[in-house]
């Protein structure tokens, strides 16, 4: 039987790192759209399209999800200027209209999940530690740190 952390001060960031970016880190840019919800666990999640379109859940997680708040906030007034400040007589935008192109640090996980049809199906996550990206005003941010087991050997090589 596991023992299960249950007091969040007692969860380091290097613990957490291991539990969540099980595969080696990936960058890459994601459109990120305006549908966005939690897990049980509260992270935050945000639909994003990679290459061909294809849809992603983008994850933010632990200690990294009080940072994508501002990203939600983001999308919900770009979403929101596309819907009601849209041109009249324009036909109404799909969420996958309004985009905003985020450079991502992170890794790559895939659920298997069955359909209405009781198809099984692979659903891909993007685990999110690190992200950029410009602001409506023309600003760069950047948040996170990368993945702890990284910032480890990187210390160890003499790096950093």
């Amino acid at each position: 039987m596991k023992k299960r952390i249950t007091n969040p001060a007692m969860v380091t960031p290097a613990y957490e790192d291991r539990g969540l970016f099980k595969k080696p880190p990936t960058e890459l840019t994601v459109n990120l759209i305006p549908k966005f919800g939690k897990n049980s666990r509260q992270d935050i999640i945000i639909k994003g399209l990679v290459a061909n379109g294809v849809e992603v859940d983008v994850i933010f997680a632990g200690r990294r999800k009080k940072n994508a708040v501002e990203l939600v906030t983001l999308l919900r007034h770009m979403w929101e200027n596309a819907t009601i400040y849209g041109p009249k007589g324009a036909r109404a935008p799909k969420r996958r209209d309004v985009r905003l192109p985020t450079r991502v640090q992170g890794s790559w996980r895939t659920r298997i999940v069955e359909d209405d049809e009781e198809w099984y199906e692979r659903e891909y996550q993007l685990l999110v530690a690190r992200w950029a990206f410009k602001s409506e005003d023309g600003e760069f941010h950047s948040y996170g740190e990368p993945p702890f087991p990284e910032q480890s050997l990187a210390k160890v090589s003499g790096e950093g």
